[in-house]
């Protein structure tokens, strides 16, 4: 719910503001509730990090992956967005074997490459819409963003979720900063505007608390299916608030991905 919420609300500003000023505003309006959480979870070790290289590969992973997603609802699609974000699964089954000697069987990887005809229905590109920057954003948005979950599995077994998580958008703040300033970009001018980028900062400290607390009280298993309820919600508010229309090709490959992604899921469960 808080995926869309933010997706949402950056799609509604997207046209009046830079991608890095939206940036900017959501890593720093992050920052003050997670550093309260992270005080009242860890006390005088709240920023205490074990692994500066795993942050740093997870903060850079996590960047790309979230710049990727408001630079592409720049230009495609609420709905489209949504389910291209159901792709990550397969593409962690692709990348854990070579990234972090993850063993991948036959069949997860063949699920995968399933998943991925899916990707492509939905797409339906011509010759020259491949090149179109939102479905390169859009697909780079799932690719880094399984990157940053690999990264995250990693340097979870040394490091706090809370204590990452604030790490990660102090310095994403800071890199967007230096952005914003060296690319002249202009800064919002309406308390409107003001609001919502507070709202989207808020929103993404609740998002990162949920998804911190839900693998402390519940088994991933139980947790990994329950991603799939934003693409409802996604569809829903993309055709109601921003007048997209859906293809039957949009449907099919949503099918195809979906089941693709909770076979692998099942399969990693059932491995377990």
């Amino acid at each position: 719910i808080f995926t869309i919420t933010i997706a949402s609300l950056v799609k509604l500003i997207a046209d009046d503001l830079s991608v890095f000023i939206i940036l900017f505003f959501r890593y720093l309006f992050c920052i003050p509730l997670l550093f309260l959480t992270a005080i009242y979870q860890r006390r005088e070790k709240a920023l205490k990090i074990e692994s500066k290289l795993g942050l740093a590969i997870r903060t850079l992973t996590g960047i790309a992956a979230f710049g990727s997603l408001f630079g592409a609802l720049k230009f495609i699609n609420l709905s489209l967005m949504t389910i291209l974000l159901q792709a990550m699964p397969l593409f962690i089954t692709i990348l854990a074997p070579l990234l972090i000697k993850e063993l991948v069987g036959w069949f997860r990887r063949t699920i995968a490459i399933i998943g991925f005809i899916g990707v492509f229905l939905i797409l339906n590109p011509g010759p020259e819409e491949w090149i179109n920057k939102g479905v390169i954003l859009g697909l780079m948005c799932p690719f880094f963003g399984a990157l940053m979950l690999i990264s995250v599995r990693k340097l979870g077994q040394t490091d706090h979720p809370t204590s990452i998580a604030l790490w990660y958008n102090i310095f994403g703040s800071l890199i967007f900063l230096l952005i914003c300033i060296l690319n002249k970009d202009e800064w919002p001018k309406y308390y409107e505007i003001f609001l919502i980028l507070f709202v989207i900062g808020i929103a993404s400290s609740f998002q990162q608390i949920c998804l911190a607390y839900s693998h402390k009280f519940a088994p991933a298993s139980l947790l990994a299916p329950l991603r799939y309820i934003s693409v409802p919600i996604g569809i829903i508010v993309g055709v109601s608030f921003f007048n997209e229309t859906l293809s039957s090709n949009f449907f099919l490959g949503t099918i195809i991905i979906i089941a693709s992604s909770l076979m692998i899921i099942h399969r990693e469960n059932v491995k377990k």
